[in-house]
């Protein structure tokens, strides 16, 4: 059996960058501390060549960013909604100009049953239909494309497509945006729950 250094070493030279010149007394250093030591620490390979050298597209940054709701851009979060929020918007729409519901299920699903001022562009045969320009998206969808002030508020049926839609919707410049996240199992099964 190969001695545990035996074994290192050769994989430690191979891994070593073409362009990094690591001097002898660092090599012998490392390969002391490997024998000495049972656990392996991150060894400090000394160079003839600053690290700055290695690459000038790496760039090092202190900040710390926010993590938010979108993964594709930095844009505002979105606001998630709940049942009682869009029984709001569905029931009394004269009060929530500023917002539009958006049902991303397909057509089929759409006339199926949905959520009362709902208007329907499906995302999965037209994800990006919110960058079509005003005229294509009247001729496609037969009603006027909602204009950037607007809050978007996404549903569909479970919350998948409607979190990919809000996603999208952020890279065509719409900075207000909610999903619910329930989405349409959620509110029939409140609306269920109020009819009995």
């Amino acid at each position: 059996m190969l001695s545990f250094k035996k074994q290192f070493i050769p994989i430690f030279r191979k891994s070593i960058p073409n362009q990094a010149k690591v001097t002898v007394a660092s090599y012998t250093t490392i390969c002391k501390n490997i024998t000495k030591s049972s656990t392996i620490t991150t060894p400090k390979i000394l160079t003839t060549k600053p690290i700055s050298s290695f690459s000038s597209s790496i760039k090092f940054s202190s900040n710390i960013s926010k993590r938010s709701y979108s993964v594709l851009t930095e844009s505002p979060e979105a606001k998630i909604y709940k049942y009682d929020d869009i029984k709001k918007i569905a029931s009394n729409p004269e009060k929530f100009p500023e917002s539009v519901l958006i049902d991303v299920r397909e057509p089929v699903e759409y006339s199926d049953g949905h959520i009362p001022g709902a208007i329907n562009i499906p995302f999965k045969s037209s994800p990006g239909a919110l960058d079509l320009n005003e005229d294509d998206f009247q001729e496609n969808f037969g009603f006027n494309k909602p204009s950037e002030d607007k809050e978007l508020v996404f549903y569909c049926l479970g919350g998948v497509r409607s979190t990919a839609a809000e996603e999208l919707a952020s890279t065509f410049g719409y900075k207000k945006r909610g999903n619910y996240l329930g989405s349409y199992e959620d509110w029939q099964s409140h609306e269920n729950k109020i009819k009995k």
